[in-house]
């Protein structure tokens, strides 16, 4: 796979959620990501990274609206 997304923690490390071939693929997935509303508080952001490069090529700090109501 070529884009792959991936979540980033308080903790400093970051979990991979998915890779698409397809980059508008990817950004849909993504946009999903970043307008989810049930975020752990752990979780800081969504990143979109071309694993070819090695650039991260979108990243998203998430909001108080994407986390959990207590």
């Amino acid at each position: 796979m070529v884009y792959r997304i991936a979540i980033g923690s308080e903790d400093g490390a970051f979990r991979d959620v998915c890779c698409h071939e397809d980059l508008d693929d990817a950004m849909e997935a993504f946009n999903d990501l970043i307008n989810q509303r049930d975020w752990c508080q752990s979780d800081l952001v969504v990143s979109l990274t071309d694993d070819r490069s090695g650039k991260r090529l979108a990243q998203y700090g998430l909001q108080d609206f994407n986390y959990r109501n207590p």
